[in-house]
This record gives C-alpha cells, sequence and structure tokens, in this order.
C-alpha cells in the first residue's frame, strides 16, 4: 500500500497527518507570531522545516531553524515553537524505546512535597481563625486539582482551570496585598526568604496557566489528538505545582503567620481579606 499526502500550508495550525504503529507525523502550519506554547511529550521529537522560518525555544534558548533545516529533541525536554514568516513544519513523533514501563517521562500522578489542609485537615488547628478564610479556598480548590492526577477529561479541565483563574485573580492577591506584607515586615523583607519563594512560585504558576489556556484554545481549534496529550500534561504540571504551593503554605507559612504575627495585625488581616471573600470560589 502506498499513501500520497500534501504537506502545502493548511487552514488548521496543528493536524495530524499520518500514523504508522507508535510513529505519529503531525503537520504544523505556522502564520507570523503563532505556534505552540511551551510543552512536553514524551516521544522523540524530529522537527523538519519545509517552508518558512521559526523560532524554537528548548527550555530557557532558543534558535532560529529555516527551511530544509531538522532538528531532534529528546523525550520530556520543555520546548516551544513560533512562526517567525508563514511556515510549514512537520514533527515526527517516534516511541522511546529506552524506557520502561515502570519509569515514563512523564509521570500521571502528582507528587505532592508539602501535606495540604484538605488531604490533613488537624492543619487547620495551627492555624490563626483570622487566615481560614485562605485554607477554606485551598480545600476547595484542592477538591478540583486531585481530579487531575489521572489523565484529565474536558470537562475536569475545563473546570480546574476555570477555578485556578478565580485563585489566580483574588487569592493570589489577596495573599500578595494583605498578607504577605505583613510577613515580610517579620522575615526581613519580600526579597529575601519564604515570602520571596512563595512571590516566585505565584509568578511560575500564573505562567503555567496562561500556557495551559494556549494550549487549550489550540486544541478546540485543530481538535488534534496530540494536543489534547499536550494539555493534559500542562494541565498535570499546574495542578501538580498548585498543590505542592497550597501545602507550603498551610503547613509551614499560615502557621509560622499565626505565631509571628500580632493580635491587632491579624485583625487587620481578616478585615482586609473580607473584601476578596465574595470573589473567591
Amino acid at each position: 500500500m502506498m499513501e500520497k499526502i500534501s504537506l502545502q500550508f493548511r487552514d488548521k495550525q496543528v493536524q495530524g497527518v499520518l500514523q504508522r504503529d507508535e510513529t505519529k507525523f503531525i503537520q504544523l502550519s505556522l502564520a507570523p507570531h503563532k505556534g505552540l506554547t511551551k510543552h512536553r511529550t514524551p516521544h522523540n521529537l524530529t522537527v523538519l522545516v519545509l517552508t518558512g522560518k521559526v523560532l524554537f525555544t528548548i527550555e530557557e534558548q532558543s534558535f532560529v531553524l529555516e527551511a530544509s533545516e531538522m532538528l531532534a529533541v529528546d523525550p520530556g525536554v520543555e520546548h516551544a515553537i513560533e512562526g517567525i514568516e508563514q511556515s510549514t513544519v512537520l514533527l515526527v513523533l517516534t516511541p522511546d524505546f529506552k524506557l520502561s514501563e515502570n519509569a515514563p517521562v512523564l509521570p500521571r500522578t502528582q507528587t505532592l512535597e508539602h501535606e495540604n489542609a484538605y488531604r490533613h485537615p488537624e492543619l487547620i488547628e495551627h492555624i490563626a481563625p483570622e487566615l481560614r478564610p485562605l485554607v477554606d479556598d485551598h480545600i476547595a480548590l484542592c477538591k478540583v486539582l486531585e481530579a487531575t492526577a489521572s489523565v484529565p477529561h474536558e470537562r475536569e479541565i475545563r473546570s480546574a482551570l476555570e477555578m485556578i483563574q478565580t485563585e489566580l485573580q483574588t487569592h493570589f492577591v489577596a495573599e500578595e496585598q494583605v498578607v504577605f506584607p505583613r510577613i515580610a515586615a517579620h522575615v526581613g523583607g519580600q526579597d529575601v526568604g519564604p515570602v520571596a519563594r512563595l512571590l516566585a512560585e505565584h509568578a511560575h504558576i500564573r505562567r503555567l496557566y496562561a500556557e495551559a489556556r494556549e494550549l487549550l484554545k489550540t486544541w478546540e481549534e485543530t481538535g488534534d489528538a496530540h494536543i489534547h496529550e499536550l494539555v493534559a500534561d500542562k494541565i498535570q504540571q499546574l495542578s501538580a505545582s498548585l498543590l505542592n504551593h497550597l501545602g507550603k503554605e498551610d503547613s509551614h507559612l499560615f502557621p509560622m503567620a499565626s505565631r509571628l504575627l500580632s493580635q491587632e495585625e491579624k485583625a487587620a488581616v481578616a478585615n482586609e481579606l473580607q473584601e476578596y471573600t465574595h470573589k473567591m470560589p
């Protein structure tokens, strides 16, 4: 049997064109400044630029690939691609036979480094009542995030992203404007120590969320099965990062703040948090 396939520029940005056993051939038709945001795949990836010119990013390094150039990317390496000019790119994904079934590149379970109040409600006993609205918010979010521990379905993806969006727009802002500055006054400022670390995690989680939304949009536009896999993996990255962040706050930051802050400071925190309460899930 023979199958002839045209690789001319297409209306769809991403389209699977052929699959032979476990090897997939996917065509990207990229307009200028369009592409795929940072993502990973468990496959060996070969990138062939057929026409045009693209910007390819591997982790934090970016470089230009032109027509007739090819690039190989190892499994599990974060990468992104963007058209510099109208470009046609062929992606070839092949299995990584070096991996055993017990050692996948992209784990489908969430490894938590810190206990959270959802799994360990006894943590609440060490947190001042004035800070507990934030913990209640954590518990509601964790219920949704833990549903993404395995490969999530479309409904779970949308539900998680909607709740995470509320978390970023209300809870994160409340912490950054109300709680963190008061803790920072007791531990040396916001540019060092635990507050600096938590602010950096906020920025990282916001980036993962933006990437997840962008991949979801691409999947909605193309319906491509490979993009759905990328969305599911990004959601799992985002959920694991957020669950670990919430656990760090539940088990370390909030108990510490409960001891460091004076009663007057805690009362002020409780009053200021009220304006955010109606926005929280």
